[in-house]
C-alpha cells in the first residue's frame, strides 16, 4: 500500500513539474486560443449582434427607462406600459422588454439621452469595453505573456463577448469589484468601498461580496460600501416614492416566473418555494465560512468567494453574468491555488465556453466545487498564509513546493 501510495505521488509529482515547467508554452497556447475565439465573437458581432441591436441590444432598456424618467418622473419608472412606450419610441423594430435593474443603473444612463440612440449606444459599448479592460488590468496575474493570454482568453469567451455584443452592465459590477479589490490590497479601504458601491447598477451577481470582506477582516472597505450604498438606496427610495416602490415589486414578481432569468440559476434546477430558499440559506453559511477560513490573508479569496456565492444565491443568473466567474478566477490565480483548484478553473473556462451547449447543472456544479475548495484549501496556521498578488509564472528554479499548494 505504502509503494502504490508513493508511485501515485511521484507520478502527481513529475506530471506536476512537467506542466509547470512549461508555463510560457501554455501562455503562448491561451493567447493563439483566446484569438480564435475572439475572432469568432467579432464574426457573430457582425452577422448578427450589431445588425440586430434594435433587438438584441439591452441598453435600449436603460436608456428608454431614462428618457421614461425625464419625462414621467420616477415613480414611473417601472411602469410597464410607460417603458414600451419610450422603447418602441426610439424608432421602428425597438423590442421591449421589461427594465428591471435599480435606479443607480438609470442615473448612469441618463446623460446618454443628448444624444440620439445610435450614437449612446456607440459610447455605452464602449464604455462596457473600458470596463473589461478595467477589470483585466487590475486582477489578471502573471507575465506580460500570461496577462496577454487572460486578456485574450477574457475576451473571446462567449459569456463576456456576448455581454459586451448587448451592452449589459456586467462588465461595470466587474470593474467595480476588481477595482475594490486592488484599493484593497494597497490599503486604501474608503475608496475600495466606494468603488464597491458601483456594484449596485446589477447586485444580485455580486451581493456577498461585502459580507465576505468584513466576514473577513475587512470591515473599513464594507462600512465606506455600506454608506455609500446606504445613501444612493435613500435616493431612490426619495424618487421611486410609494407608487413607485408597488411598481418595481409586482415587475419583479412578473420576472420571477420567467425561465429565461433562471436557466443557469439554482432556481431553474430546483424551483421555487422551501427548498430553494434552504438552498440559499446552505450557500449563504458556507459562503461566509468560506471568507472566514480566510480571515486575515488579503481580500482575493474573499471576494472569490463573494462572487461565486451570489451566482449560486441568486434566482436570476444570466448567460452573461459568468463573466464574473473569471474575475474570480484571477483572484485565486492571485492566492497560490492547489493543483485541485487549477484543474477546476480550467475545467470551468471550458464549461463557461460551452455554457449555451452544457446547460446549468455541470456549471452549478462546479461553482459548488469551487466554493467548497475555499473551505477545504484554506489556511490553517499563520505560516500558511499565503502572499497576494504572487506572480502566477516564479522563476524556472523555483522548488516546485512553492508554485502549487497540494
Amino acid at each position: 500500500m505504502r509503494a502504490r501510495i508513493g508511485i501515485r505521488a511521484l507520478t502527481f509529482f513529475v506530471v506536476t513539474r512537467f506542466f509547470a515547467s512549461r508555463r510560457r508554452l501554455w501562455a503562448a497556447a491561451g493567447l493563439w486560443g483566446g484569438l480564435l475565439l475572439l475572432a469568432f465573437d467579432v464574426y457573430a458581432a457582425i452577422v448578427t449582434y450589431i445588425p440586430q441591436y434594435a433587438v438584441r441590444n439591452d441598453f435600449r432598456l436603460a436608456y428608454g427607462a431614462a428618457v421614461e424618467t425625464l419625462h414621467g418622473g420616477y415613480p414611473h419608472l417601472y411602469d410597464l406600459a410607460a417603458q414600451k412606450a419610450a422603447v418602441e419610441s426610439l424608432g421602428p423594430g425597438f423590442y421591449w422588454s421589461p427594465f428591471l435593474n435599480p435606479p443607480p443603473l438609470v442615473w448612469l444612463a441618463t446623460p446618454f439621452t443628448v444624444l440620439p440612440f445610435q450614437a449612446a449606444v456607440i459610447l455605452w459599448s464602449l464604455l462596457i469595453a473600458g470596463a473589461l479592460f478595467a477589470g483585466w488590468y487590475l486582477t489578471a496575474p502573471g507575465t506580460r505573456l500570461t496577462r496577454a493570454a487572460f486578456g485574450a482568453m477574457w475576451l473571446g469567451l462567449f459569456p463576456v463577448a456576448f455581454g459586451l455584443m448587448v451592452g449589459q452592465p456586467v462588465a461595470l459590477v466587474a470593474a467595480a469589484v476588481a477595482l475594490c479589490w486592488w484599493l484593497t490590497e494597497r490599503d486604501r479601504p474608503a475608496l475600495a468601498g466606494v468603488a464597491l458601491s458601483l456594484m449596485a447598477v446589477k447586485p444580485q451577481i455580486a451581493l456577498f461580496v461585502p459580507l465576505c470582506l468584513v466576514v473577513a477582516g475587512h470591515a473599513r472597505v464594507f462600512g465606506a460600501w455600506l454608506v455609500v450604498t446606504g445613501f444612493m438606496a435613500l435616493i431612490s427610495l426619495a424618487l421611486l416614492g410609494h407608487d413607485g416602490l408597488l411598481r418595481y415589486r409586482d415587475a419583479l414578481s412578473v420576472a420571477s416566473g420567467w425561465q429565461i432569468t433562471r436557466g443557469y440559476a439554482v432556481s431553474g434546477l430546483i424551483g421555487t418555494g422551501p427548498q430553494l430558499y434552504a438552498a440559499q440559506a446552505v450557500v449563504l453559511g458556507a459562503t461566509l465560512w468560506a471568507a472566514w477560513r480566510w480571515h486575515g490573508t488579503g481580500a482575493a479569496i474573499p471576494i472569490a468567494a463573494g462572487i461565486t456565492g451570489s451566482l449560486l444565491f441568486t434566482p436570476y443568473v444570466g448567460f452573461q453574468d459568468f463573466a464574473m466567474l473569471v474575475v474570480a478566477g484571477w483572484l485565486v490565480l492571485r492566492a497560490r491555488p492547489s493543483a485541485a483548484q487549477m484543474a477546476l478553473l480550467v475545467v470551468g473556462f471550458a464549461l463557461l465556453e460551452l455554457a449555451l451547449l452544457v446547460l446549468e447543472v455541470p456549471i452549478l456544479v462546479a461553482e459548488v466545487l469551487l466554493l467548497a475548495s475555499f473551505i477545504y484549501y484554506a489556511p490553517t496556521s499563520h505560516s500558511d498564509r499565503f502572499v497576494q498578488n504572487a506572480p502566477i509564472e516564479p522563476p524556472a528554479n523555483a522548488p516546485l513546493a512553492q508554485n502549487v499548494r497540494n
